[in-house]
């Protein structure tokens, strides 16, 4: 046994994506997993990882561990946002159950947003020796000291073990858990920089619509990341699971620039993300960020996420200027009781004139809307399609309602028994067979999925859209889109009912 941690992600790509997971979907790097390599490096202990970009199936991943096993196992759930935590799941447990059997005295662990915050029922559906709430960094440090040492918190006094096991979950005494609290956040800017060299650009792959102006060239890719959290409280997200609480912290701009530098410069990436639920918003920083671009003059497409009340005509013009040509709004729905009821501040008028300053700069838009929140029914969800229709977006993003374990959503829909626990986390994969969202107070989970796959080929295939899209990107583009809708979503919910009523 070599004293190295392996780190991995397990993306049951298959499963969660169903039949966009080889074209259309993207293949991302994951930054959690690249930040914590990079944190252990530095801490001199050694360090290997495995993406999906290393095609490595369940069966490849165990025999590798089998013929040369580490001190130390870990499956990152994470993903490109929040929640891809709950559907990374689906993966991981399949991994565990495999490798459980035969691992040895190898130790393993789990981290992440949705473990973090359901860490018992972890346990029991992985089977790992360890789950790790919040980041991990100075955790799993502590922890690979520990397992080295043959310490386990069953070994140990409570509070000796509450110091050397911060930060952890694990089985204790008698069929109890041993669970301490939150270790404290690190500052962002002490973590060490990813390697790209290690996590290769190359082997990456942009999501289809962002390289609609060069489809065929969608590697190399590159995420970056500039803050972690996000300071606003809506009832759907989870994206401070992980932290324990509600957060927005701010990496150096500088530093985002000198990874932007090696990205573009050593590795050749046109395309990147801007992996922050919240980067565009007015203030000394984004200023630094555009004057540093500026300066550099790259021939890059950029994007990122924004909220529409953080935006302004001058501010989306000076980012389009140094490469960010795409903009995600989270706009949810346009009616306003559905809006009112999920604690969004918009109206169709604000939305009106954002999206009119956001052509003026022309940027292209990524529109995000949510399917089935609890006030929807037909005539709200059409008002929303509608709206979107008119705008004719270069992009729609259409979610069926999902309660994420961790947020206030999840915890009020349990308790108001507007659903059950769930028992499959692939429930929870936008694309894939298992899918199944929300029930709202007039529709069920079934009756919005069906809407949601039925209007999401509809708006994509639409002559006014793909006019526009051949005319803003060109005819390979369009011949991508009409092949694209070709290929409607298998969905074991619909199939079922189906088969229910040709049996009634």
């Amino acid at each position: 046994m070599k004293n190295r941690i392996v780190l991995l992600t397990i993306n049951d790509k298959q499963e969660l994506y169903g039949i966009t997971a080889k074209e259309y979907s993207a293949i991302q790097p994951n930054i959690s997993m690249g930040l914590l390599g990079s944190y252990l490096k530095s801490e001199d202990l050694e360090v290997d990882m495995f993406d999906e970009s290393w095609g490595l199936s369940i069966n490849d991943i165990v025999e590798m561990l089998q013929k040369d096993p580490p001190v130390l196992v870990g499956v990152i759930c994470s993903g490109a946002n929040p929640s891809s935590s709950t559907m990374s799941m689906v993966g991981a447990i399949k991994f565990f159950q495999q490798y459980n059997p035969n691992k040895g005295d190898t130790k393993t662990f789990i981290l992440g947003g949705h473990p973090t915050v359901l860490p018992e029922r972890t346990l029991e559906e992985t089977n790992v020796d360890y789950v790790i709430k919040g980041e991990g960094y100075q955790t799993i440090v502590r922890l690979y000291k520990n397992v080295i040492e043959g310490k386990h918190p069953m070994t140990m006094n409570r509070a000796d073990a509450n110091i050397d096991f911060e930060g952890v979950v694990c089985k204790y005494h008698k069929g109890e858990t041993f669970m301490t609290g939150f270790p404290p956040l690190l500052d962002v800017n002490t973590l060490p920089p990813i390697d790209w060299s290690f996590m290769k650009p190359e082997k990456y792959k942009a999501h289809n619509w962002h390289c609609f102006e060069d489809i065929e060239n969608r590697s190399p890719y590159g995420v970056i990341w500039t803050s972690f959290g996000c300071p606003y409280q809506c009832s759907f997200c989870c994206i401070n699971n992980v932290f324990g609480k509600r957060t927005y912290r701010l990496r150096d701009i500088s530093s985002v620039l000198k990874e932007i530098d090696t990205l573009v410069n050593d590795y050749g990436v046109k395309h990147i993300k801007i992996l922050d639920e919240l980067f565009i918003i007015k203030n000394k920083r984004m200023d630094e960020f555009i004057d540093g671009l500026a300066e550099r003059q790259y021939d890059v497409n950029f994007w990122a996420y924004a909220r529409m009340d953080t935006v302004t005509p001058d501010l989306l013009k000076r980012l389009r200027k140094v490469g960010v040509k795409w903009v995600a709004y989270g706009m949810e729905s346009v009616s306003q009781n559905v809006l009112t009821n999920i604690h969004k501040g918009y109206n169709r008028k604000f939305y009106d004139e954002v999206i009119d300053m956001t052509r003026d700069a022309d940027m292209s838009i990524c529109a995000d809307f949510i399917a089935g929140l609890w006030l929807d029914n037909y005539d709200t969800m059409r008002e929303t399609y509608d709206f979107a229709v008119e705008k004719n977006f270069e992009w729609l993003n259409l979610y069926p309602a999902f309660a994420y374990p961790g947020t206030p959503m999840y915890q009020e829909y349990l308790d108001g028994e507007r659903m059950n626990s769930p028992t499959n986390w692939a429930e929870y994969s936008l694309y894939g067979y298992q899918c199944k969202g929300v029930k709202t107070k007039y529709l069920t989970s079934e009756q919005v999925l069906q809407w949601r796959d039925e209007k999401f080929l509809e708006y994509h295939s639409r002559p006014e859209y793909l006019d526009m899209i051949e005319k803003r990107f060109g005819l390979k583009t369009r011949a991508h889109m009409m092949e694209m809708t070709k290929h409607p979503l298998a969905r074991r919910i619909l199939e079922d009912n189906k088969k229910e009523l040709v049996t009634a």
